[in-house]
């Protein structure tokens, strides 16, 4: 039986092994796997996309976060820093005092004082305190004095009544009593004394607090009287300086109005010397006219002396007007045409 010819009908084994994964069968099913993956991925889009856009977001706001905080603990812990944090807040405490200061010494020295006598005041009731518990601690030291005297009384009494029953007991128990008495006084005598130290100590105190405020309330008066008689002398000084150097913003504008008054001077000068060149030819030809005017008229009264004169007469004929005879002089020619 002849062997079948496969070559014909589907080709060799061999070129089906070289087929690519893709255009075999479980290829065509992993090409519509990622098809409708990536249907849903678009479909999704929108909220992959805010997803992303917020682990964004947080990361890098996670990383500015420890940034800050490895910031803060590097000045913590770096010795540097915090000493120029320290110098620079002493600085700005240094600055801010001295403000302050320079607003109104005197009062701060005044508060200071007031301070001072608070504090006295205070520990001038802490005294009174102190030196009523004594008396009470005296009192009661006396008071136990008494007592012991009396138990040591009483305990004497039962003692010379023995033969009496319960008088061994009381004698005892008055002697015990006593004897306690004795005790608790010896336990607040050095307190007293210790109280007594600490109040003489305070008293001495006291005064020496009463002395140091009234020696600086008699500083601070004087200091006051020559800040303000510095003060008044500076002042008087600086005024008396302003007078040769003169306030600056003053004297700008006391230049500023001298500049202006020498500048409108000269302007006004200038008009009034062109306006005198102007008319100076008016005047002069004014002259001129007065002049000549003034020897028609001495003509006139010459000729009317000598009865060459002849007064218009409307009247008259125009013929019986003859004209008057001009002067020998040349300078007078035509004046009475």
């Amino acid at each position: 039986m002849a062997t079948p010819d496969f070559s014909q009908i589907g080709g060799s084994q061999d070129d089906v092994s070289k087929r690519s994964y893709w255009s075999k069968p479980e290829g065509i099913t992993s090409l519509l796997f990622l098809g409708g993956l990536g249907a849903v991925g678009l479909y999704f889009w929108n909220r992959i996309a805010a997803f992303l856009i917020e682990v964004t977001k947080n990361t890098l706001y996670l990383g500015f976060l420890m940034a800050a905080l490895a910031l803060v603990i590097f000045l913590v812990t770096s010795k540097d820093v915090r000493t120029a944090v320290f110098f620079l807040f002493k600085t700005l405490m240094r600055n801010i005092t001295g403000l302050i200061i320079k607003l109104d010494p005197i009062a701060i020295m005044k508060i200071y004082i007031d301070d001072l006598k608070e504090k006295r005041e205070k520990m001038q009731g802490q005294i009174n305190t102190l030196a009523g518990q004594l008396v009470k601690l005296n009192k009661n030291i006396n008071e136990n004095n008494e007592q012991i005297k009396q138990k040591f009384a009483e305990a004497n009494k039962a003692s010379t009544m023995l033969d009496r029953p319960g008088m061994k007991e009381t004698a005892s128990l008055a002697t015990i009593e006593g004897a306690g008495l004795q005790e608790m006084n010896e336990k607040l005598f050095p307190l007293q004394r210790n109280m007594k130290t600490v109040l003489e100590f305070m008293e001495k105190v006291n005064k020496s607090a009463d002395y140091i405020i009234k020696e600086t309330e008699i500083k601070v008066k004087l200091k006051e009287a020559e800040y303000r008689i510095v003060k008044e002398s500076s002042n008087a000084l600086r005024t008396a300086v302003s007078i040769f150097k003169g306030n600056p913003d003053k004297k700008f504008y006391f230049d500023e109005s001298m500049e202006y008054i020498q500048d409108d001077m000269s302007q006004k000068l200038g008009e009034m010397k062109r306006a005198m060149d102007l008319s100076l030819d008016f005047i002069n030809g004014v002259d001129v006219q007065n002049g000549l005017l003034s020897d028609k008229g001495q003509a006139m009264l010459e000729a009317y002396n000598s009865n060459q004169f002849k007064f218009i007469q409307l009247d008259a004929p125009q013929t019986s007007n003859r004209p008057i005879e001009a002067p020998k002089d040349s300078s007078y020619k035509g004046l009475l045409d």
